[in-house]
């Protein structure tokens, strides 16, 4: 018997570590936040699609149309304990985070006109972030209104509006970890 186990035992363990990994790697990651598109031929990043984030929008742009996010790896939400993304197809259309602290607002990043702007949330911490909240930035609002309960992957909606009160609306999915 023991020997039957001794032969047994490193071919089972041989079959599950040949199972594919649900994990993603990291090429894969960089692949889907936009990482290795944008940068160029000698590793520095694209001019043209910048991952560090502004304030304000740029000017003249239209700030109801999100673009899908891409390099991101200079933007700095601050201190976060969680957060969620708004993913529409395969695209990260916004990344927001916050702290599990009610009184601390969120902090979401969005890219518009080509450019990363950062956007604040009213106060309600991270639960605000998960539950759904409006996110303002200079002449333009973000409100995520996924859908109800507590799950890790929500159905959501999005509206932006301008001053001016034009809006868009996105449809996706609210990921939250």
């Amino acid at each position: 018997m023991s020997r039957l186990l001794f032969i047994a035992l490193p071919l089972a363990l041989a079959a599950c570590s040949s199972e594919p990994s649900q994990q993603e790697g990291a090429d894969d990651f960089a692949n889907r936040i936009g990482q290795n598109e944008s940068a160029a031929v000698d590793g520095t990043a694209n001019p043209d699609k910048p991952n560090t984030a502004n304030a304000q929008p740029p000017q003249g742009a239209d700030l109801t149309q999100l673009q899908k996010l891409g390099d991101i790896g200079g933007v700095n939400l601050g201190t976060r304990e969680g957060g969620c993304t708004l993913m529409i197809g395969k695209d990260e259309m916004i990344i927001a985070g916050g702290v599990n602290d009610r009184a601390i607002p969120g902090k979401a990043v969005v890219r518009i006109g080509d450019s990363l702007t950062t956007v604040d949330a009213s106060v309600g911490g991270l639960d605000a972030v998960k539950s759904g909240t409006t996110y303002e930035g200079e002449g333009f609002t973000v409100t995520v209104s996924p859908a109800e309960g507590d799950q890790q992957r929500r159905p959501a909606n999005v509206l932006v509006r301008d001053a001016a009160g034009k809006s868009q609306s996105y449809s996706g999915n609210w990921i939250c970890g």
